[in-house]
């Protein structure tokens, strides 16, 4: 029983790197320029009604980027925005549903936009997915900014049909880390996203916010850790105490005991890397989780076999004794910031005792994603 452990995939609407802002209720007084498909280019003159500033915007409202507009070759610039646009449309969710490229096609669009995290993970889908896991689990940030869960549907339907695909939400999915103006209704909507995405993949938790899934005789728990900080800026978690008590609890039922195998799912990282000689060791403020000593005691005390996380794009295992063996997949995307090689880990759950095999991607180099987690 071949078990998948993905994580941290980051897709968004387009598979595009996160410099955008969502327009609301500015005073500003854009013209429009040029339209395509939902698609606008538009253009803001200073005082003095001179040229000043070009944008391009998504059909939602999102700001994709912003130029100084010239005062000669104005054709030129807006071309270039043009097919920035028409570039962003060939990988939004909906178009690769609905053409479902073929991996040579994977090939051209990568060679023009190598860094599209939706184009990576369709080059996951062909690349793993024939390894024909019995079980997929996505530990968090599945999403960028909580867009593009279409593909996952999609494209993992077998393990959905089957009750085979595991979750749990990540930072990303649910977080509205950047102050400002409609910060709450962001939020909620990323709140509304995720859930509505748990419960079409039949993972919404229970009341306490975690859940427990059964494939035969092995029992898989998952905690969010999505507990975000009162400091604004922070990626860092907690999982709440209410869902340690339902861990507590689980712990005592006769048949959690009796499982062959016990599995916990989370996001953020119970146990820090281990450090090695020659590798990037990765930073800790903001991204750790507040209670990770109190969570790793209940796992224990709960006779977890395995802890499955992400969140930090570092891939390691550590074993202690008496304690669960703690796996950190790297980004299933953006690859593993410490070799900078894009792999996952698989685990046979048949075996008495498994244990995590890397396995590396045809393409597996990657550009590690340096900015926040």
């Amino acid at each position: 029983m071949l078990l998948l452990h993905l994580s941290d995939l980051h897709l968004t609407r387009y598979g595009e790197p996160r410099k955008w802002t969502q327009l609301e209720g500015e005073q500003e007084n854009w013209a429009l320029l040029h339209s395509w498909h939902g698609w606008r280019i538009e253009g803001i003159r200073d005082r003095k009604g001179r040229p000043d500033r070009l944008r391009l915007v998504d059909p939602a409202g999102i700001v994709h980027t912003t130029k100084k507009w010239p005062t000669r070759k104005e054709d030129k610039l807006i071309a270039a925005l043009l097919s920035v646009a028409m570039k962003r449309q060939a990988t939004s969710s909906e178009e690769l549903i609905r053409t479902q490229p073929t991996r040579d096609d994977l090939s051209s669009l990568l060679r023009i936009d190598p860094n599209n995290t939706n184009l990576r993970f369709l080059q996951l889908v062909h690349d793993v997915l024939p390894l024909n896991p019995a079980i997929v689990v996505i530990t968090g940030d599945i999403t960028d900014n909580g867009l593009g869960y279409g593909l996952v549907k999609h494209y993992l339907q077998p393990w959905i049909e089957k009750k085979r695909l595991m979750v749990v939400p990540g930072n990303h999915d649910t977080y509205e880390m950047f102050p400002g103006k409609g910060r709450k209704a962001r939020l909620e909507a990323k709140l509304e996203r995720y859930q509505g995405f748990a419960e079409a993949v039949d993972m919404a938790p229970e009341k306490s916010g975690a859940y427990l899934r059964w494939v035969d005789d092995i029992a898989f728990v998952g905690l969010s850790s999505c507990k975000p900080p009162l400091t604004p800026l922070s990626a860092s978690g907690e999982v709440s105490s209410v869902q340690l008590k339902y861990l507590r609890e689980l712990s005592q039922d006769s048949a959690f005991k009796s499982a062959r195998q016990r599995v916990c799912l989370m996001h953020h990282h119970v146990l820090r890397m281990p450090l090695e000689f020659g590798k990037r060791g990765p930073i800790e403020v903001g991204l750790r989780l507040r209670n990770a000593k109190e969570v790793m005691s209940a796992c224990t005390n709960a006779q977890i076999d395995l802890i499955l996380h992400g969140h930090r794009h570092h891939g390691y295992l550590v074993k202690l004794p008496g304690h669960p063996m703690v796996v950190s997949s790297p980004s299933s995307t953006w690859g593993c910031q410490s070799t900078e090689l894009r792999y996952v880990w698989t685990m046979d759950l048949s075996q008495r005792v498994p244990f995590p095999e890397i396995h590396r991607f045809t393409m597996d180099q990657a550009s590690p994603l340096t900015e926040d987690y």
